[in-house]
């Protein structure tokens, strides 16, 4: 027994030291072992721009989880803040699901670009207006991103906080874009789609919107088509049709999480 026990522990630890350091800061960022994953990093040499299945860094993994001080030493150390996945989402896409703006910040003060956009056209502007995060929208908008681009489906980012029922985030946008009355593909506008998801007060100040003074050409929705995300509001007024997004970025049936 004891022979057998001896044995079994040693391949657990052959198993162990088989595995490579960059396999182990991954799980221990998905199992939510910030320290443990700090401890790889410190003893271990690494490669900090390693991709997982789904083509992510460990910088990627880190900012969804909202590890800040791991984040800060991956960037340290030389991971890519422009990394993209395999559907061309950069760390500053995830940063923008945040509310705290300081994972922002801290991938524009590293040098990720605002105005980078993923395989659906849309840029992290569209991800923090679609989650409401006005404070991580400000650092966005500061660093040149862009409200009237528009995504594959033709979505301005004032359409993704309407949809959310984002008072505060679309007001922020409203001030700077250009035609706030714009359709998308669907033919909606952002007032439409806050009148669909039951938002009456915000469907109205979308509906009255005169926009902002044009100071650069309205980017063009791209080609392709790609399936929406969503925000669905808490209680609403009714049940709406279909509007812009059709399901919560977090729904793990989301197009996000189906990387090529």
């Amino acid at each position: 027994m004891r022979r057998l026990i001896g044995v079994a522990l040693l391949v657990a630890c052959t198993a162990a030291l088989a595995q490579s350091a960059e396999t182990r800061l991954f799980e221990a960022i998905e199992d939510g072992k910030p320290l443990v994953a700090e401890g790889i990093l410190s003893r271990s040499k690494l490669d900090v721009n390693a991709t997982n299945k789904e083509r992510e860094t460990p910088l990627h993994r880190a900012v969804e989880k909202g590890m800040k001080e791991l984040a800060g030493m991956l960037l340290r150390m030389g991971a890519r803040p422009n990394a993209r996945s395999a559907t061309g989402e950069t760390p500053l896409h995830l940063a923008a699901l945040h509310p705290d703006p300081a994972f922002a910040e801290m991938l524009l003060l590293a040098g990720a670009d605002a105005k980078v956009r993923n395989d659906h056209g849309e840029s992290a502007l569209h991800w923090a207006a679609l989650s409401g995060n006005p404070g991580t929208m400000q650092k966005l908008l500061a660093r040149g991103a862009d409200a009237n681009i528009r995504d594959q489906k033709g979505n301005l980012p004032l359409h993704g906080a309407a949809d959310g029922g984002h008072d505060g985030a679309a007001r922020l946008l409203l001030a700077r874009t250009s035609e706030p009355r714009t359709k998308n593909a669907d033919g909606l506008t952002p007032g439409d789609i806050a009148r669909e998801r039951g938002y009456r007060d915000l469907a109205k100040l979308l509906d009255n919107a005169s926009g902002a003074v044009q100071t650069r050409p309205t980017q063009p929705a791209l080609p392709t088509s790609s399936s929406p995300r969503a925000v669905a509001p808490p209680e609403p007024a009714a049940a709406p049709r279909q509007g812009f997004n059709t399901m919560d970025i977090d729904d793990p049936n989301h197009p996000r999480f189906h990387k090529q």
